[in-house]
């Protein structure tokens, strides 16, 4: 168990279409042996869409972490000035809405003030991106975040550059190798991967 003892903040943002790719990796993270905590943005919280209904990712996280997703900017701030702060906190899907967001410092969902919660502990940020124009005008917000103290991403690549150049995801298959990486202050490499 490669993450035993650890706490771990787990963010997820409006991506829906590849929720069916980031929930086995909070399976992974749960059997290393991290206790992680669930948090979800206003949106997901709601939004019900072609790919699900939102009380069913909900339910969903509580069946794999044991505990009910983190759904306000209050209950966010609180974690991190507990005795036992968060080791380390992904954002995966991050949307580009959530990266230009994290980019340009605004906290306006749980998921965002828990980075900032995060970044003002010092702690690893790891992101693992969806965005459809991640090699449009996301390009800039990813460039300022690989720059960035204590962002870490999970590997990513063009997954259809025919029908979508401009689209970016992350291999989310590489969450725990980069979360080890991230705890260690390294970037997993190589940052860019081939689909």
């Amino acid at each position: 168990m490669l993450l035993k003892g650890l706490k771990i903040g787990y963010g997820f943002t409006g991506a829906y279409c590849v929720f069916h790719e980031v929930f086995p990796q909070l399976e992974a993270l749960v059997n290393e042996g991290a206790e992680v905590i669930p948090v979800v943005s206003y949106q997901v919280a709601v939004t019900d869409s072609r790919y699900g209904n939102a009380a069913d990712f909900l339910k969903r996280m509580k069946n794999i972490c044991g505990r009910e997703a983190v759904k306000t900017m209050a209950d966010a701030e609180i974690y991190n000035k507990q005795e036992i702060p968060l080791d380390a906190f992904i954002i995966s899907p991050c949307t580009g809405c959530s990266l230009s967001k994290l980019a340009d410092g605004a906290t306006d969902t749980p998921v965002l003030m828990m980075a900032k919660e995060m970044f003002r502990n010092n702690k690893p940020v790891i992101l693992g991106i969806a965005t459809n124009d991640g090699l449009g005008i996301s390009a800039r917000n990813i460039g300022i975040l690989l720059g960035t103290k204590n962002v870490f991403f999970i590997p990513f690549g063009q997954d259809n550059p025919k029908d979508k150049p401009f689209s970016l995801i992350s291999k989310f298959e590489l969450t725990v190798p980069t979360v080890i990486e991230a705890l260690k202050n390294e970037q997993l490499q190589p940052v860019l991967e081939k689909y």
